[in-house]
């Protein structure tokens, strides 16, 4: 039998892991509780920046630090 000669790169030198079932299933059940954080946050966010200010001075936020913490994601130092 002759040899056979390739120019495309075989799958033995490829530096790519394979990927197991088990990583999967992780990602598929941690991705809705990620975007389920995020949606509370963002949630959470909104109705900070919508609150009355009467809400806010009864929980001890000022409003500019409700505007820095949805723009940066901390409090200022």
């Amino acid at each position: 039998m002759p040899a056979q000669f390739t120019n495309g790169s075989l799958v033995a030198t490829t530096n790519v892991a394979p990927v197991s079932g088990v990583t999967i299933w992780r990602w598929l059940v941690l991705f809705p509780r990620k975007w389920a954080q995020a949606y509370k946050v963002a949630r959470d966010a909104e109705m900070l920046r919508n609150a009355p200010r009467e809400v806010l001075e009864d929980i001890g936020i000022a409003r500019n630090d409700v505007a820095f913490v949805c723009e940066h994601g901390h409090l200022p130092r």
